[in-house]
């Protein structure tokens, strides 16, 4: 199979053994362009998540691998631009959750809650990057006090379900994680918008 990064082609076989060396080329290569790794197109396949699970349930047909790398300003502002499409969209589902806490939470309800958690864990992994990297300009202060208050009231809601209360599972989110999403929505516009 072929990886092309930076327009350079590596050939390497279609062996699981291979990949280790495929990865440690990939990474020295963004390390030393100063570059993140966007995405990879496999094979003509665009591919996101879970990269190294995807090359290797295909290691067999794979011809083609494409390292998609950005410059550190493009990744950071990809990050805002995909936070803030989250949370705007988000919103009036956490409203729904809410309102469905409030009365009798259905099968349902609870997996919308579970994909809720799914995404405050992106967006705490996303603000730990952001806070933690240090060739940025961002307000890490701010941001590492959102990450604090959201941890805060994550560990809050998951006492809440261990203990099975859904007024207090509705509450917590209702007055402490919806507004904490609006002000991590506001925050986020402001990084997306300059």
């Amino acid at each position: 199979m072929q990886l092309n990064i930076f327009g350079q082609t590596f050939e390497y076989r279609n062996d699981r053994s291979e990949l280790e060396g495929m990865w440690q080329n990939i990474f020295s290569m963004l390390a030393e362009e100063d570059r993140q790794l966007s995405h990879l197109v496999v094979d003509g396949v665009e591919v996101y998540d879970e990269m190294e699970a995807y090359i290797e349930e295909r290691i067999d047909s794979i011809r083609t691998i494409d390292v998609v790398a950005v410059t550190m300003q493009e990744y950071i502002r990809d990050v805002f631009q995909t936070m803030h499409s989250y949370l705007t969209r988000a919103l009036p589902e956490i409203e729904r959750i809410i309102d469905e806490f409030y009365q009798t939470p259905s099968e349902h309800t609870w997996i919308r809650f579970e994909q809720m958690l799914e995404g405050i864990q992106w967006i705490d992994q996303a603000l730990y990057w952001l806070t933690e990297h240090p060739k940025h300009s961002l307000d890490r202060q701010a941001l590492a006090r959102i990450r604090e208050t959201l941890a805060e009231q994550l560990r809050q809601l998951l006492e809440a379900v261990e203990a099975g209360d859904a007024i207090l599972i509705a509450d917590l989110i209702q007055y402490e994680i919806k507004p904490l999403w609006k002000e991590m929505t506001e925050h986020v516009q402001t990084n997306v918008v300059n």
